[in-house]
């Protein structure tokens, strides 16, 4: 339990759906003609960010993770992630996070008939850049002074 009286467990959270509603937010105000590049574009900053914060406050390594499309319906689709990290005793654990419902016409056609026939689709998430890293360390540098 922290000083503040939530538990870490909490915190984690809440820190998922903050993430969540703002790839959330950027999705829904993208525009309708989003392809899977853009998709990726929209979402790398900002799990590239929780990764960064999952393995500072755990002191932890960002070993790999998918990021998910799933079809609901004609209409609506979701988007989540799955992030997998080694711990100091090398034990792997896992962070996930869905989108609530988005709507499927903000994809392009050729995204939305891909979705339709396959119902999923999944991207790895790739170890965020050398010069992201850097950018994250200098902004937590300065604001530690």
């Amino acid at each position: 339990m922290g000083k503040d009286g939530i538990t870490v467990g909490e915190a984690i959270t809440a820190g998922k759906e903050v993430l969540m509603n703002m790839i959330n937010e950027l999705i829904e105000e993208f525009r309708p003609t989003m392809t899977l590049e853009d998709l990726q574009r929209v979402y790398t900053k900002t799990i590239d960010e929780v990764i960064f914060k999952e393995e500072d406050k755990s002191n932890s390594r960002y070993v790999g993770g998918e990021f998910n499309l799933d079809c609901v319906g004609e209409k609506s689709y979701t988007v989540g992630y799955k992030l997998f990290f080694q711990n100091e005793q090398k034990k792997i654990f896992e962070l996930e996070a869905k989108s609530r419902e988005l709507n499927i016409a903000k994809l392009s056609d050729k995204v939305r008939k891909q979705l339709a026939e396959e119902k999923n689709i999944k991207f790895e998430i790739p170890e965020p850049s050398q010069s992201a890293r850097d950018k994250h360390n200098s902004e937590n540098f300065s604001r530690v002074k």
